[in-house]
């Protein structure tokens, strides 16, 4: 595949295809749906508040195939609301093709010994509880055509010192969709992206090696298209595993 403009001449034409896109609110997240506002793709971006809706939408600006955008408004970080918000998402949509579940956040707050419980329950338990929500209320939904995608990060396989619980719930992600991709075989394709720092709105010092949430989004566009792809992690620590990552996913698509 021939990098062209960062990549982003590899974002695939997905019509007629139905996406959700947890997270999309968030500054990676929001990256990611602009590059699946270049697919054609009707996309659902749940939110919990008008707030981050309006705001998202006043950051996006103009951009094309807006059209093709709708948001839902409400909670899923409990296995209860999950399953409600699949249920009201598929009552309203029909069967949806593609799930990316780009829930989370980065925190810095000293030594493990150091964490607050509030902390603990925060940016552990409470992440870890939603992303297995979101897996335990859509897996089912999915058949092997579709796809389910996991945004973690290289925390999760690299120790970051005053980040510990952030490494330990990306860590947890990581494992979760390997787990399920055993458990699912041939059945069902589950995704877990590992990313390195990205640059993104929040981070106001970027540089050119960072994966872009963009990019982040390209290779979520060729992974959604070719079925042929298996279950697998893909790992973007920056830029110049880029290449790597879609030779694998090219040779994957060849047989």
């Amino acid at each position: 595949m021939e990098i062209i403009d960062e990549g982003l001449n590899l974002i695939q034409d997905l019509s007629g295809q139905k996406i959700v896109l947890f997270g999309g609110t968030g500054s990676v997240g929001e990256g990611i749906l602009r590059s699946y506002l270049k697919t054609n793709a009707k996309i659902i971006v749940p939110s919990r508040s008008e707030k981050s809706k309006d705001k998202l939408l006043e950051i996006l600006g103009e951009v094309d195939n807006s059209k093709n955008l709708d948001f839902i408004i409400g909670d899923y970080s409990t296995f209860q609301s999950a399953e409600e918000m699949a249920k009201l998402i598929t009552d309203q949509y029909g069967s949806i093709d593609h799930v990316i579940a780009c829930v989370g956040g980065w925190w810095i707050g000293g030594p493990f010994w150091t964490v607050s419980e509030e902390a603990w329950q925060n940016q552990f338990v409470g992440l870890a509880t939603t992303h297995a929500a979101l897996a335990k209320a859509w897996i089912p939904r999915l058949s092997r055509e579709n796809s389910y995608q996991i945004i973690s990060g290289s925390s999760g396989t690299h120790p970051v010192a005053k980040s510990g619980i952030v490494s330990m719930q990306h860590a947890s992600l990581i494992m979760m969709a390997e787990v399920i991709a055993l458990e699912a075989a041939s059945e069902k394709r589950v995704f877990v992206f590992v990313l390195g720092v990205v640059n993104s709105r929040n981070r106001p010092a970027h540089k050119p090696y960072w994966i872009t949430a963009e990019q982040v989004g390209m290779v979520s566009s060729i992974l959604a298209k070719e079925n042929s792809i298996p279950s697998q992690v893909i790992k973007l620590s920056d830029k110049a595993a880029l290449p790597g990552v879609l030779d694998i996913l090219e040779k994957d698509m060849e047989g």
